[in-house]
């Protein structure tokens, strides 16, 4: 199948490429959208740059044509709201729930009537879900990965950067028809529309700064408790370099550096820029800024790690710790789920995850009624599954 055609609402005669980036030309594409079927979203954001991750572009496609719209101008975008929230127009995206989640945490935006194609060929089963691996398998269209990385934020963004952009959107609608019709053949369009109705309500607030973080930094452990005073100083002046730079922490300094810190003191802007993962850009100034954290912590006695310090296990959210007689359970129905998404082609994660699991341990339900008042356990996966868990439960 051929690429739709590419045009966006109102570019220049002379530049096909480019960007909406004001409020009439995004309010006359959003007039246009709300009268299509579908349309295809994605966003492209600057994570890998940015102290805190914003949207830089948002790719929109429709049967016939695509538009990209240039996020970095401060425009009302709370003006695509009536496009996101229609139940008339479906809302095709690609692992959208990072996208979804920006929007609805820094527009305010709500989502209605949504079609994941990532979640779909999740519940279809398929081994590889990424938008290139689907593209190849379904329209033989082979994506470069040679933007994957690219800064987002650059401006007049490059041809072939906006080409690769577009190309997120141009196959959303046919693809959508493609896993829509098996989901429909396998009987499972309920099971995919309760996973978008999960990500269309999905929210990515900013997190605040943990000043504890620098103890999950990999090589604390090994690190000499007198020196995990360093550690910690050099891990908040980052975080505070990073904000007045705007800059990604790793692009201050990546953790290996702050571990060296830690471990070598070294004593001057020299030293420290000869440690691997120092960013190369940072002005004597900013270098004393970590120089003076590391003689601060260095005058510290043995620096402890936290008491949290460690990953929760499924059990260990809610109620606590499972008793040996809950941990035998728990085991039995893992064992059971690998079984089971096996016979039934998918990941063992469209089964049932390990925190449901656990929730189901914990209410320990003896009959379907109960089984089904577990969050978690909808009307497809009782249908699916139900019978099967009150066995096991039962046993």
């Amino acid at each position: 199948m051929a690429a739709p055609t590419s045009h966006p609402v109102s570019p220049s005669p002379q530049d096909p490429h480019a960007l909406i980036d004001n409020q009439a030309d995004l309010d006359a594409l959003i007039d246009r959208l709300l009268a299509e079927p579908a349309v295809a979203v994605d966003c492209e954001m600057d994570a890998m740059y940015a102290y805190r991750t914003r949207i830089c572009l948002m790719q929109l496609g429709w049967d016939g044509g695509d538009a990209l719209v240039d996020c970095m101008r401060p425009l009302d975008w709370t003006a695509l709201q009536p496009l996101f929230a229609s139940r008339d127009v479906v809302k095709i995206f690609h692992g959208g729930e990072n996208d979804i989640g920006l929007m609805t945490a820094h527009w305010g935006l709500r989502f209605e009537t949504i079609f994941d194609t990532m979640s779909a060929a999740q519940v279809l089963g398929e081994e590889k879900v990424g938008l290139a691996n689907l593209l190849q398998q379904h329209f033989d269209v082979t994506v470069s990965k040679k933007y994957q990385k690219a800064d987002w934020r650059v401006r007049p963004l490059p041809h072939d950067q906006a080409e690769y952009a577009r190309l997120d959107v141009q196959y959303l609608i046919p693809l959508r028809d493609i896993l829509l019709a098996r989901l429909e053949e396998l009987g499972r369009v309920e099971e995919a529309l309760s996973d978008f109705d999960r990500i269309r309500v999905a929210c990515v607030p900013d997190k605040p700064f943990d000043p504890d973080g620098w103890a999950r930094v990999k090589g604390v452990r090994e690190l000499d408790p007198a020196r995990r005073g360093v550690l910690a100083a050099v891990y908040a002046v980052r975080d505070r370099l990073s904000q007045r730079l705007d800059r990604a922490p790793y692009r201050v300094a990546r953790d290996v550096a702050l571990i060296e810190m830690a471990r070598r003191l070294p004593k001057s802007p020299g030293q420290l820029r000869r440690l691997h993962g120092v960013h190369r850009g940072l002005s004597e100034a900013e270098l004393g800024e970590l120089l003076a954290a590391i003689e601060e912590g260095a005058r510290q006695k043995e620096c402890k790690l936290p008491a949290h310090n460690h990953r929760r296990r499924p059990w260990e959210s809610g109620s606590g710790p499972m008793t040996p007689e809950e941990q035998a359970l728990f085991d039995k129905l893992r064992a059971w789920r690998v079984k089971r998404a096996d016979k039934r082609g998918v990941h063992i994660s469209r089964v049932a995850t390990n925190a449901l699991l656990s929730s189901i341990v914990k209410a320990g339900p003896r009959d379907r009624a109960a089984l089904a008042a577990v969050e978690g356990m909808e009307p497809w996966r009782m249908r699916e599954y139900g019978d099967e868990l009150i066995a096991l439960l039962t046993a």
